[in-house]
């Protein structure tokens, strides 16, 4: 794998890539190590600190030899990570099969940069799912990771015959921004104009304010919507706004 988005330090020869990555069910901090090998960079080691199965791959991008952690056992896998890398860089490079590149590397200035790579990984951490009420509407914030994309979400959610329901979703993600009617219905999904939503938190919110019960009806919520009071919603967009520019990872 090419080196591509996140927070890229350098140290001792080596480059440590970090990022907060979705795979299919799971989460969490990533850490990618990559170093030169006859002049193209390889990525070398890859661990995924992950809230389901973490674990780590050596040699990702060739015979990737991938080891699971036992949760039982390690309950921060960002520290576990950070202490099996600790003055044990070389070698493991020299079992992912990079021994010639491990010759080369000064193990002391390696671990000496962990530290800033043990705050990268725990500062990518998006901020806990938020989760705000008004007028009988529930708004769910979150940053969502896809295969292809990411950025922060918004769920609006209510009851609809004492049941829970999503009934809207804005995905105001970086490369394709969208939003849901009845996203678990019969999901109307609408992508939004980048060249005219250079900010989709801001247009959802603007699309949000004063529009909530005619967005309802359009996603199939008729008597829901008969019931709300537009001022108290409108209301709490700033704070559903800034809960979504805060879900955004730090690093």
């Amino acid at each position: 794998m090419a080196q591509g988005q996140g927070l890229m330090i350098g140290a001792g020869g080596l480059r440590f890539q970090v990022d907060y990555r979705g795979a299919g069910t799971d989460r969490g901090p990533s850490l990618r190590i990559f170093g030169d090998v006859e002049g193209k960079p390889v990525q070398l080691l890859r661990f995924d600190c992950f809230e389901n199965e973490p674990h780590f791959h050596y040699d990702p991008d060739g015979k990737n030899n991938q080891l699971r952690l036992d949760k039982a056992n390690v309950s921060d896998p960002i520290a576990w990570s950070m202490d099996y890398l600790r003055g044990n860089v070389t070698t493991l490079i020299r079992v992912a099969g990079y021994g010639a590149l491990a010759n080369q590397l000064d193990e002391g200035v390696l671990t000496g940069a962990l530290p800033t790579v043990e705050k990268a990984l725990r500062d990518s951490i998006p901020a806990r799912k938020a989760e705000m009420e008004a007028s009988g509407l529930c708004f769910r914030v979150e940053y969502r990771s896809t295969r292809t994309d990411r950025g922060p979400s918004l769920q609006v959610c209510g009851e609809v015959e004492g049941k829970p329901v999503q009934l809207l979703r804005f995905d105001c993600f970086e490369e394709a921004p969208h939003f849901h009617y009845d996203p678990n219905g019969k999901n109307n999904r609408i992508f939004l104009n980048k060249a005219r939503a250079t900010d989709p938190v801001a247009w959802s919110m603007d699309y949000l304010r004063g529009n909530f019960a005619s967005l309802l009806r359009i996603a199939g919520y008729s008597t829901l919507a008969e019931h709300l009071d537009e001022g108290a919603l409108a209301a709490a967009l700033p704070g559903v706004e800034k809960a979504l520019r805060d879900s955004v990872p730090r690093a």
